[in-house]
């Protein structure tokens, strides 16, 4: 899409929907993106059971084009500060630490020079399991042991995932997602993580996370910011008070021996946070903790529960939907 025809579809779409903010409706705004994985493959990127958390390069790069035609990229220090400006100012966070992080996204980044923070499960760092969603889910797609995964999954008390076809298609995805959606009502958070990790240490699967090494290279270059998100991916709502407690010390002070200069920001490994989850992070020494619930950032924001738009690829890779989803929230 050129620059006039998306400035056309921006306009058309405050004019339709936002008619009250019509003259100035992004002046000295700021809010905070919040990316999962991107991937290499645009078409992997795109199937069902990937798309809810996943982009790719191409969706990516939309994504920037997008946003740098409309808005100032940022640090989240940035972000954070009142400002006057005519344009909004957007702050860009991934989560997770994924390799790919790294190898795709970050060459984006480099090409325009934007700033991002990552935000790592510290005990994930440099192991083959990352989420376990979408571990099993890139385990089952790509029928690795199949006999193996379905032990560990019975052994486990869950239900078995669909059968996969010779020649895996959309349909399969979206079985896929579904059975996946099914685990996280079924299961509890430690089963999922336990059998993710399980998984990636038994099969013969190349490391998905950020090593040290390359936590502390991409902190050299300077664009990027690493912040911790927890010891495990666990949301911390399902621990004790202790346990929570330990994840976001214990992460925090991963994050010190990895980074020369750390994020002062905690992102919870979960949507929201709820009040007990605040407190305990506010005794940890956190002063601002970020989790997923969609919204600009305001004054009036508890500095330990800040917004973040989730961006899925269905968003990324519209302007409409995108300009739909973060002007839906004014």
């Amino acid at each position: 899409m050129s620059h006039l025809s998306l400035a056309h579809d921006v306009v058309q779409r405050l004019r339709g929907h936002w008619r009250r903010n019509l003259s100035e409706p992004l002046r000295g705004r700021s809010a905070i993106l919040v990316i999962q994985r991107v991937l290499p493959d645009e078409a992997a990127a795109r199937l069902p059971h990937r798309a809810p958390y996943c982009l790719g390069p191409d969706s990516f790069r939309r994504l920037l084009d997008h946003l740098t035609d409309h808005a100032q990229i940022v640090s989240l220090a940035s972000a954070r500060r009142l400002h006057r400006d005519p344009v909004p100012r957007i702050a860009l966070t991934f989560d997770g630490g994924w390799r790919d992080t790294a190898e795709v996204a970050l060459r984006q980044l480099e090409r325009l020079a934007l700033p991002a923070s990552v935000f790592l499960t510290t005990g994930d760092t440099g192991r083959t399991q990352g989420d376990w969603r979408m571990t099993l889910g890139d385990i089952l797609w790509d029928g690795i042991q199949p006999m193996r995964v379905r032990e560990c999954l019975g052994d486990a008390g869950l239900p078995l995932p669909p059968p996969r076809p010779d020649h895996p298609s959309t349909a399969y995805s979206s079985a896929l997602h579904d059975y996946l959606e099914r685990l996280t009502q079924q299961a509890t958070p430690w089963t999922l993580a336990r059998l993710g990790s399980t998984l990636g240490a038994e099969l013969d699967i190349a490391p998905q996370t950020l090593d040290p090494f390359s936590v502390r290279r991409l902190e050299s270059d300077g664009l990027v910011r690493f912040g911790a998100r927890g010891v495990a991916a666990t949301p911390l709502e399902t621990l004790d008070d202790r346990q929570i407690q330990w994840q976001i010390r214990q992460s925090r002070r991963q994050l010190g021996v990895l980074c020369r200069d750390p994020l002062s920001y905690f992102a919870y490994p979960q949507p929201e946070a709820s009040l007990r989850v605040r407190q305990l992070a506010q005794r940890c020494g956190v002063q601002e903790a970020l989790h997923s619930h969609a919204g600009w950032l305001s004054h009036r924001d508890d500095p330990l529960a800040l917004p973040r738009f989730p961006i899925t690829q269905p968003v990324a890779s519209s302007a409409g939907r995108l300009y739909d989803w973060l002007l839906g929230h004014l």
